[in-house]
């Protein structure tokens, strides 16, 4: 009996549509003109109803995609019965692919045989093979190409198709063009059902802004002065985005010269159509002007700390101005006036708005002692842990002073506290302020009352979790405290932990057993886990340039895995990890209520995968710099990228060829080749590198861990630096190769990896060096190198940073010298490019580039004359520990206190000839990471030392 799936070509009309039964039926079918290959269906056991299936066909109006997998799609079997059921899932399979418009699902008995030949019928859907703007446009390309809903590599539609041409003409009006005209055509190939839909654009002329004027007087002003600020002038061409934008532009200039109440809104608009211009009508309020007068404090200390928000860019409000009122009195209270009163008067006169604040600041006040009055099952040092205010501490900033809103949020605080714990009933408060001569006794009373407890804590129902791992996880224990938000939390975080399982329909609830004494509960979790949903089929709609095998590979999902919201997030995720795609959406496909399996749909949208960067900057240690690179994102669709990088500086030059692939076959590891020239001649160096070769790398990242493995191939070729050294202080004109090994890892629980506040980061670095003939290298050592970083979020006092960095190389080969000599100079037997170097902005900010060692060992006197040049060494310490402090907006500033040195020998290390510095500097953080600028100064300083050295750069130093 035949065993085959068929695909041949819809030639003519079909009949015996099987609908609602399941017996065979004749069909009218003509023959295929030449047999198609065969694709052999592996059976499975199946239901024993309906017909069996003994072979498939699948007839197409226009070729199918041959990248679509349409054997995963169908659940009919050759060999098993045809089902209700399996007809279906295929039908729903084949629409939620995108590949047709309408499926249809035939049968016909096989005359050879005991059975049904199964038909499948394809109605391709037009898919839109590219989307053009033409003619007179006037307009970006690009701008308008955003406008048109639909999209390239999307099914052909109708409605958006039209919905394009309003949304152009949408475009142009608002940008003036109000005589544009636009049309589309659609042209579908017959054969490949692929169209191309075009927009014909006429922009036409682009109208002008003829006059603007105001609908109501704005005295003290003349409009010309008004107009004079609004970038829309009379003449020029018309933008409604830009009239918008002067409205809310005009309004801020007004309320920055105290017209507080002023209100400027979008203009009206009146067509002038024979002169092709706009008159634009602002709808405006002046206001009265805003006269400020201050008593007891000063009106710019004021206005520089943002206590008089109500004469900012919002405008004036009365509950601004009770806003500042408040604000006021807690920074002086922040300065120790604890009993600082702050009295507003309001009064107009003569069309002004007369505004007084009177400041009475008071005695400075020192918080000398914090007491709680009836606390017995809590201490007193865990709720004072739990308050903001506290009593003076170097350590903390604002520490020692006494506010009031700080107070009333730690009695809240502390009251939310005892109900978490089980003190449903505890009173905290109302906290009572002693004055003392110029210092503060705070006492907070505290009626605990008794504590609800958890007596058990049962579970019912569960099989799929963990319960073990479970009981430790959650926050609700037994003998623990009990309260309603515990045991919510709880039940949300079980349901949570099922939902990741795929159990989404899980039910999950609590029934409470109270003791006679009501202090004691005991609770049972009862659980109904319900069916599992799982993942069926993965349809991936959008793709153009990119095949199909790299989304799956990048998805992380297969057939079975549990699906759940977090889960398609997930997915989400990783697809736009890729760097390929500007719009990634996964949901899944619906289906009855009872559905256990899941197919899950993706629809993409490719982003351009081209693009040409350049850039030029400065900082402290390359000096004047620029780069230009080309970028391909989405190489042969494989989400392979390429990219070419040149960059150039006063003391560098550098070209890098980069190819990398996120994946490894089905693995993700991520693999990156990378070939490289490179330039180093520093001016303060006593020598000039070039360096050539190649590396490759394979990474696999878990979650917050890296692991990392490189081989690395490459050619130094070092010369002296005849203005700084002669070749009697290093080996320095003649080359060497290296081979090497380079494994690393890294551990990152930093809550953030470009500005992190909080959280630590540990690298592990090893590079083994190796003697390999064949490649005519012969250098061999073993280099190490460890960092830890830990970062200590202090709130509003700022952020706490503490780095240590150790490197050591061991050398295991002797490097040969020409003619046989041999010097007596550290590290010999290391390359000097490949030793440890440290001082500037991201080691020790107190040494310039490179100038941190010791004397006659890794730094060495210039024969030439000009003090001492490094040569580097095989031993690295560093001990960087800083202190980042906001001060404005973006702006932060900077103490730094590092510590650390270069040594000849790793095993030379010793903490007395550590070298420590000290600095201050300030941080702006940018949008690309944040830009320094500082100044450290020597605290172990030599002779002939500068006693400072000065840093610019962008990105954090550790």
């Amino acid at each position: 009996m035949a065993s085959w799936l068929a695909i041949v070509p819809l030639m003519g009309p079909l009949m015996g549509l099987l609908a609602g039964g399941l017996p065979a039926q004749e069909a009218a079918l003509p023959a295929a003109a030449a047999s198609p290959p065969v694709t052999q269906f592996a059976s499975e056991p199946g239901e024993d109803t309906g017909p069996k299936v003994t072979g498939i066909e699948i007839r197409s109006d226009a070729p199918l995609p041959s990248a679509q997998d349409f054997e995963s799609l169908i659940e009919a079997e050759v060999g098993e019965p045809l089902t209700l059921e399996r007809i279906r899932h295929t039908l729903r399979n084949l629409q939620a692919s995108g590949t047709a418009a309408e499926t249809e699902l035939y049968t016909r008995d096989d005359p050879a045989g005991d059975g049904v030949v199964a038909v499948i019928v394809f109605r391709v859907v037009i898919q839109v093979a590219e989307v053009r703007v033409t003619g007179r446009l006037g307009l970006s390309k690009d701008d308008l190409r955003r406008a048109i809903p639909q999209e390239e590599a999307q099914p052909l539609s109708e409605d958006k198709v039209v919905q394009g041409v309003d949304a152009l003409k949408t475009l142009y009006d608002r940008n003036g063009y109000f005589r544009a005209r636009v049309r589309v055509a659609v042209e579908t190939n017959p054969v490949t059902r692929r169209a191309v839909v075009t927009y014909r654009v006429n922009s036409g002329p682009r109208a002008s802004v003829s006059t603007i004027a105001f609908d109501h007087p704005v005295d003290p002003f003349q409009p010309a002065e008004l107009i004079k600020q609004l970038r829309l002038q009379p003449g020029k061409p018309f933008s409604r985005r830009v009239a918008h934008e002067d409205a809310e532009r005009l309004q801020d200039w007004l309320i920055g010269r105290r017209y507080g109440e002023a209100r400027v809104d979008p203009p009206r608009e009146d067509r002038e159509e024979r002169a092709n211009a706009v008159k634009l009508t602002y709808p405006i309020q002046v206001g009265p002007k805003i006269v400020l007068t201050v008593q007891g404090a000063d009106e710019k200390k004021l206005r520089k700390e943002g206590l008089l928000s109500f004469l900012g860019e919002s405008g004036f409000d009365e509950a601004l101005v009770v806003q500042a009122q408040s604000r006021i009195q807690t920074w002086y209270q922040r300065q120790g006036h604890y009993d600082v009163r702050v009295d507003l008067g309001e009064k107009t006169v003569d069309g002004q708005l007369l505004l007084t604040i009177n400041v009475v600041p008071g005695p400075v006040y020192t918080l000398r002692e914090i007491v709680f009055q009836g606390n017995a099952e809590i201490s007193d040092a865990r709720l004072r842990d739990l308050m903001t205010t506290s009593l003076p501490s170097l350590l903390r900033r604002g520490s020692g002073r006494l506010v009031q809103s700080d107070l009333d949020a730690d009695v809240e605080s502390l009251q939310r506290y005892y109900a978490l714990s089980g003190y449903t009933r505890a009173e905290v408060g109302p906290p009572q302020v002693e004055r003392q001569g110029q210092n503060l006794r705070l006492v907070i009373p505290v009626e605990e009352g008794p504590r609800e407890r958890v007596a058990s804590l049962t579970f019912q129902g569960i099989t799929s979790l963990d319960l073990e791992k479970l009981r430790k996880d959650l926050k609700l224990r037994e003998l623990g405290g009990f309260h309603p938000v515990l045991l919510d939390n709880t039940l949300d975080y079980i349901r949570d932990q099922y939902a990741a399982k795929g159990l989404t329909r899980a039910q999950v609830s609590a029934r409470q057993e109270w003791h006679a004494n009501h202090t004691l509960v005991d609770l049972t979790i009862e659980v109904l886990e319900g069916p599992r949903q799982v993942a069926d089929r993965i349809l991936v709609r959008g793709n153009q340039r990119t095949q199909r095998d790299v989304i799956r590979h990048t998805l992380d999902l297969r057939h079975g895995d549990p699906v759940s919201q977090a889960r398609l997030f997930e997915v989400e995720r990783n697809l736009y990890q890729l760097g390929i795609f500007s719009r990634v959406d996964v949901e899944l496909v619906p289906s009855d209520l009872d559905e256990t399996e899941r197919d899950v749909l993706i629809r993409v949208q490719e982003g351009k995968p081209r693009s040409v960067l350049y850039g030029f900057g400065w900082d402290s240690e390359t000096r004047f710099r620029g780069s230009l690179a080309f970028t391909d994102n989405n190489v042969g669709g494989r989400a392979y990228s390429l990219r070419t990088d040149l960059r150039w500086s006063q003391r560098d030059k550098r070209f890098h060829f980069t190819f990398n692939q996120p994946y490894l076959g089905e693995h993700p590891v991520a693999l990156t080749s990378n070939l490289y020239y490179e330039e180093e001649a520093p001016i303060d160096r006593p020598y000039e590198v070039t360096r050539y070769g190649a590396r490759i790398e394979a990474v696999r990242v878990y979650g917050n861990r890296r692991y990392s493995l490189g081989f690395d191939y490459r050619i130094v070729e070092p010369s002296v630096n005849p203005g700084i050294a002669s070749n009697q202080i290093e080996r320095l004109d003649q080359p060497y190769y290296v081979t090497s090994f380079v494994p690393s890892f890294f551990l990152d629980h930093r809550d953030d990896p470009i500005t992190p506040t909080r959280g630590w980061s540990s690298l592990a670095q090893v590079q083994y060096a190796f003697p390999l003939p064949e490649l005519s290298t012969d250098t061999e050592f073993l280099k190490v190198f460890l960092q830890q970083t830990q970062y200590y979020n202090l709130g509003r006092p700022g952020v706490l940073v503490g780095s240590a960095r150790l490197g050591t190389i061991q050398p295991y080969k002797a490097i040969p010298t020409s003619g046989g000599i041999v010097l007596d100079f550290p590290s010999r037997n290391v390359p000097i490019a490949e030793r440890f170097f440290a001082g500037g902005d991201a080691t020790h900010r107190a040494y310039g580039q490179d100038e941190l060692g010791i004397r006659g060992e890794t730094l060495i006197r210039n024969p030439n004359g000009g003090g001492y040049v490094p040569v580097g060494g095989d031993g690295l310490l560093l001990i960087n520990l800083e202190y980042r402090f906001p001060i404005a907006g973006a702006f932060g500033g900077v103490l730094f206190l590092d510590s650390g040195n270069v040594w000849p020998d790793w095993r030379a290390i010793r903490l007395a000839e550590v070298k420590n510095g000290i600095g201050l500097g300030a941080r702006y953080n940018s949008p690309i990471g944040p830009v320094r600028a500082g100044i450290g100064f020597k605290l172990n300083r030599e002779h002939g030392e500068p006693s400072y050295a000065l840093f610019f750069n962008i990105g954090n130093p550790f």
